[in-house]
């Protein structure tokens, strides 16, 4: 009975010193500042680069971790490019009426170092929302497929480290 006690006593505090010895960095970047230059547009949508630029300091300001800077004096550099752009029904009224539309923006994105080394990249990204035709405009489903897309980017772009 007492060899069964040691036993789970030192299993227990073994247990207690491993999980204490082992911690998550948080996120923590090697940067403190972020340039976000005005976001490429290869669409007809005209709209999409002012909309994405601002979408994504916004969502940089928010999420806290960084500072916006100006690109030319920032730690690192955050470039977006919106590379594809589709608004399509979602869904119908019972009298075959579209009621609700979804957009898609479509991106790629790369955060590079001051220097110029390429810290996180990747070429396929996207970002949805829906709108209703009664109530609301395709500009206002931009600009939350583009939240949602920045989202993503800062997840998957500040989150790697």
């Amino acid at each position: 009975m007492i060899n069964k006690i040691k036993t789970l006593f030192t299993a227990g505090l073994l247990v207690w010193l491993v999980c204490g010895c082992y911690s998550f960095s948080g996120g923590r970047l090697d940067f403190t500042t972020v340039g976000i230059p005005v976001a490429e547009n290869s669409t007809a949508e005209y709209r999409l680069s002012d909309i994405m630029t601002t979408t994504m300091i916004n969502a940089v300001n928010n999420d806290g971790r960084v500072k916006v800077s100006d690109p030319d004096k920032a730690e690192a550099v955050l470039e977006v490019a919106v590379t594809g752009y589709s608004r399509a029904p979602f869904e119908y009224t019972s009298q075959e009426q579209v009621n609700q539309y979804k957009v898609t923006i479509n991106a790629k994105a790369k955060l590079r170092s001051a220097a110029g080394k390429v810290l996180w990249e990747s070429a396929g990204l996207s970002g949805w929302s829906t709108y209703q035709i009664n109530g609301s405009d395709e500009e206002s489903g931009m600009k939350k497929a583009a939240e949602n897309l920045a989202a993503e980017i800062i997840r998957q772009s500040f989150e790697t480290w």
